[in-house]
């Protein structure tokens, strides 16, 4: 049992997915053209005590990981035209705007990486990628169990968004979908209980897998990739893009078939199932348009305010306007001038929406900024504090190197900053918690922010633990991993006392799998039905997971 102000923070478990490129520049067969296109993986640390930490790093198994490595080389190219042919915000580094191939399906052109976001809920851990199934890993050794289609939920060939939404209000996880096409959209927004059941209130019937999820469609090709909820709406962006109907039928190539257009962009309002109001209803808002794109916008939370007539959502946001090039081998970038090229300026901006007609944007902070994020009991709530990556040149355009904490009321900010070849990866929030899990503070930033750090020289990984409320300071406690970790996309954390495995339970799991992987090359990848109910044996327990 561990007291509030023990490090590392007791009783938890960082899950993050990380997405290495292939494998060091010397075999072109085996290299991708693409940097979103590398291979997803999984880096988990779990805190056993105050002094012990289990870390492990697996591939993730996919169908498209497994087919190349039985080859010995790159077998998917459908991106390659795309990332040659746009210098603009399409390929932005290292968020592009486009992120699969438009072929409908999983194919030689689009393929499912599950490189973008891990999700721990209720004992699962999913790895996600934006157009494909969720691949379900054993939480403990890391071991790929399978695409998912959540217990029937989803259908094979259903594309699913790499983004989850938490909902502290209600202690619910959303999801989307997005089946694209030239002239409409048709985005579904899923949302599930802490069981991982589809909720009862709202739309549908559970019985009918219905019940807690709605339908929404969109004009045009709607290149959506991010979202954030509130207590009664799901908020997306939906970026102006003009589509050549004959390219999109001949080789739905983005870069072929869409054009990234410089006006307004449209807000979406969904009503959640739980919004007693017309579940699903949509309203559509008109973004002002100020010479700055609203294409790609990564959320950090969304709130309504007390009145309910105001919602805010803050976001990380694009300018590509200073874009000159694209890189189409690795290493992506070797100098800064070469990052400062291939990568747009990114700042921290405040959206406001009242009477749910107008929108208004203000910048929170100007400076170089990725991978902002709040401490999660505060989403879908009002937030004070944003956490995120920085540059080490303030406004200019720099690679993601330092750690900053941003007061979104008076627009202050904390930063560290490590030497100038150290990079820090994902901020990931983790509250103060007692030995039974729970929160030991009601304070917003009285917990740690935890960060990987990867050290140019060395081309070794240490885990970096920050008190939340002093960034300033620098790391109160450091890891050394022993090994070079990629930089990675999204990640999660949670303080759940069912994660607090031990080193020895993870190392049995670890060798079990181990042993299992090398019976065979797809022994994990089983697609038998379950008693004619066209259920996966992998989402069996998903199914029942009550009775198991």
């Amino acid at each position: 049992m561990f007291s509030a102000g023990s490090l590392p923070p007791p009783r938890t478990s960082i899950i993050q997915p990380k997405q290495p490129p292939l494998p060091d520049g010397q075999d072109e067969d085996r290299m991708v053209t693409h940097p979103f296109e590398g291979d997803g993986a999984v880096l988990a640390l779990t805190f056993n005590d105050a002094r012990s930490v289990t870390a492990r790093f697996r591939f993730v198994r996919t169908n498209a990981f497994t087919n190349e490595r039985k080859k010995g080389k790159r077998l998917y190219s459908g991106m390659d035209y795309t990332r040659s042919s746009d210098k603009g915000q399409p390929n932005d580094f290292p968020v592009p705007l486009y992120k699969h191939h438009l072929m409908p399906g999983l194919n030689k052109k689009r393929k499912n990486t599950s490189n973008t976001r891990s999700v721990y809920w209720s004992k699962k851990l999913l790895t996600l990628w934006e157009g494909g199934l969720p691949y379900k890993l054993d939480s403990l050794a890391l071991s790929t169990e399978g695409r998912s289609q959540l217990g029937g939920v989803l259908k094979e060939k259903d594309p699913f968004g790499a983004k989850a939404a938490y909902d502290a209000n209600t202690d619910r996880m959303l999801f989307y979908s997005n089946k694209q096409d030239a002239s409409s959209s048709v985005l579904t927004l899923y949302e599930f209980n802490s069981k991982f059941r589809l909720v009862s209130d709202g739309y549908g019937t559970v019985s009918d897998n219905e019940g807690g999820k709605v339908e929404v469609k969109m004009p045009g090709l709607a290149l959506i990739s991010d979202f954030a909820v509130t207590e009664n709406y799901a908020i997306f962006v939906q970026p102006p893009v003009a589509t050549n109907g004959m390219q999109f039928l001949m080789s739905k190539d983005p870069a072929k078939s869409c054009v990234l257009e410089s006006k307004s962009a449209l807000l979406h309002l969904v009503n959640r199932v739980s919004n007693k109001n017309n579940p699903g209803q949509t309203k559509t808002i008109t973004i002002p348009y100020d010479n700055i794109s609203d294409a790609d916008l990564q959320f950090c939370n969304a709130y309504e305010t007390n009145d309910s007539n105001t919602i805010i959502f803050d976001v990380i946001r694009s300018d590509a306007s200073n874009m000159k090039s694209t890189s189409t081998s690795y290493p992506w970038s070797t100098t800064l001038s070469d990052y400062a090229s291939t990568a747009s300026k990114k700042s921290l901006w405040r959206y406001t929406i009242v009477n749910g007609n107008t929108v208004s944007k203000e910048c929170l902070s100007n400076d170089q900024l990725v991978f902002g994020v709040i401490n999660p009991a505060y989403s879908g709530k009002q937030h004070t504090y944003i956490y995120a990556t920085v540059g080490a040149l303030q406004e200019k355009v720099a690679p993601p190197q330092g750690i900053t904490k941003i007061n979104t009321r008076d627009k202050t900010s904390q930063v560290w900053l490590p030497k100038q070849y150290e990079f820090c990866g994902e901020p990931m929030y983790a509250p103060k918690t007692n030995a039974d899990g729970t929160t030991a503070s009601t304070s917003e930033d009285d917990g740690y922010i935890l960060s990987i750090l990867f050290n140019g020289k060395t081309k070794l990984s240490s885990l970096l633990v920050f008190n939340a409320q002093d960034i300033t300071t620098g790391p109160i406690a450091k890891v050394d991993l022993g090994v070079g970790i990629p930089h990675g996309y999204h990640g999660c954390f949670t303080s759940n006392p069912e994660s607090n495995w031990s080193y020895e339970e993870i190392e049995r799991r670890a060798k079990l799998s181990d042993k299992m992987e090398g019976r065979g090359s797809m022994w994990n990848e089983v697609k038998s039905d379950f008693s004619g109910l066209g259920l996966r044996l992998d989402d069996i327990e998903e199914v029942l997971g009550d009775i198991f």
